[in-house]
């Protein structure tokens, strides 16, 4: 305890001034918005797109309160980071021991590794689609891609240019609205929860469009991006800010003007988006003949670019627990990464749909998400360890949802299996 108080002094002195000024504000942002970029991943466009072609307007309120609830997840994320001056991990430890500590990493891994096997599958089967050369060796050209960029450095070039035209296919989600003129009133109509038909699939589906928007790697993620910043406790105003602008703001937009193409277009054509390149039907209105192109070479981006982060997570998780120094230059460091590209290979090999792949994984990562929602609670409500930082009602109230939520859906979806 007496570590955590002399981080919170340190953080205190240290921490870049406690102004809000629009110009700081603007020079801060950040840490949220590269969780958003990781989150708006090929994973949350299908089982938005899936859900608007499947339900048409009634599951609009499940994309609305997935990004409600991320927008309160994450910001406990990061204000647990920043009261503790620590990740996660370490963070468990000093507060309840070594066992715990190894539960949070193994769980953490366990789900970003889980992920980055899936994931190498969707990138393979969308190679070998617009190649003609639909082979499972794909993977092992990326995986050492992967360790390349990501080990050795030089890959924030290719996902920012891979983030640009993930951007230009929003853009033209958001162009197609235009076009189809979703129905308002049917839309406002869908805000309202409909429970009376909770089925295996529905439960499927809420669970895939929550574990987008919140599962462990985002939330674990989030409490080492806030350091690499280098805010400490006086910058939860702006961790707030930031976390508001990118999850409520750009992440919502993306969620909801997909969902809603998938509304208009998709769910009157009959289209459920059983395979990954029925999605580009939604966007036909708007590029014609240019959709599906358009669309596979978006996709393949949003994989390639939504996976290298992923497998850095893991070698924060892992490095904060063992202390091991994680920069670029460390051996360690690539030599984790190098761990995680190899369990991702034999993605590359698995049987079955990509959709349905996608919506399993994403089903299965959401598993571990209620005990990272109910460590932050805990902590942010301990007057000795968050002290004059606890919680407040609202934050409590809102994050005492997310948790009652991810765990109905987690035991719903287990019992239905």
């Amino acid at each position: 305890m007496a570590d955590v108080k002399a981080d919170l002094k340190e953080d205190q002195k240290t921490s870049p001034g406690k102004g809000m000024s629009f110009k700081r504000i603007l020079s801060a942002l950040g840490p949220a918005w590269i969780i958003s970029a990781v989150a708006a991943g090929p994973g949350t466009t299908l089982s938005v797109a899936k859900a608007g072609g499947t339900y048409g307007y009634d599951f609009l309120w499940v994309v609305v309160l997935s990004v409600v609830l991320a927008f309160v997840c994450q910001y406990m994320a990061a204000k647990t980071a920043l009261i503790g001056g620590r990740g996660i991990v370490s963070i468990v430890q000093d507060k309840w021991g070594s066992l715990p500590a190894w539960f949070v990493t193994l769980d953490a891994l366990a789900v970003i590794w889980l992920c980055n096997v899936v994931l190498l599958k969707i990138l393979v089967a969308v190679t070998g689609y617009v190649s003609g050369l639909a082979v499972p060796w794909w993977g092992i050209v990326f995986t050492v891609a992967f360790y390349v960029l990501v080990a050795h450095g030089g890959y924030r070039i290719v996902e920012m240019l891979c983030k640009i035209i993930v951007s230009l296919l929003v853009g033209c989600f958001i162009g197609t609205l235009f076009i189809a003129k979703p129905d308002l009133g049917m839309a406002l109509g869908g805000l309202w929860p409909d429970l009376s038909h909770l089925g295996k699939a529905e439960i499927l589906m809420m669970t895939a469009i929550m574990g987008g928007s919140i599962h462990v790697t985002i939330l674990s993620m989030q409490t080492y991006t806030v350091h690499e910043k280098g805010w400490g406790v006086a910058d939860l105003g702006t961790a707030r800010l930031d976390t508001a602008l990118s999850l409520l703001g750009a992440f919502g937009l993306y969620c909801t003007a997909i969902y809603l193409t998938g509304a208009c277009v998709l769910h009157p054509a009959g289209i459920h988006v059983n395979t990954l390149f029925e999605m580009a039907d939604a966007i036909t209105p708007l590029l014609g003949t240019y959709a599906h192109g358009f669309f596979c070479l978006g996709i393949w981006c949003a994989v390639f670019s939504t996976i290298m982060p992923t497998f850095i997570a893991a070698a924060y998780v892992l490095g904060d627990k063992m202390n091991w120094d994680m920069r670029p230059q460390s051996r360690r460091y690539r030599l984790t990464i190098l761990a995680g590209c190899l369990i991702a290979l034999p993605g590359a090999f698995l049987s079955g749909r990509p959709v349905n792949l996608l919506l399993i994984m994403l089903a299965l990562s959401f598993l571990g998400t209620p005990l990272f929602v109910g460590i932050f609670l805990w902590l942010l409500n301990d007057k000795r360890w968050a002290r004059q930082y606890r919680n407040g009602p609202v934050l409590n109230i809102a994050g005492g949802c997310a948790l009652l939520v991810t765990l109905f859906l987690g035991i719903k979806w287990v019992w239905g299996i």
